[in-house]
């Protein structure tokens, strides 16, 4: 069963300003294509989109 994208939040369609936007505590991760980020935690991320595929392209803390 698929995630509920809804717990992503807004789409950023520049990876710069997404990691800007985030705080330290959170990750910017990509879809499948690269083309869309989001700002997610570290929670978030293990309870769907990781296991959707999506990529972490900034860790917490960078």
């Amino acid at each position: 069963m698929p995630f509920d994208t809804s717990t992503l939040g807004l789409p950023y369609y520049s990876l710069d300003a997404a990691a800007v936007d985030k705080s330290p505590s959170e990750m910017v991760i990509t879809n499948n294509n690269g083309e869309t980020y989001y700002i997610v935690t570290g929670d978030v991320y293990e309870d769907g989109p990781q296991q959707e595929g999506y990529q972490i392209v900034v860790n917490e803390g960078e």
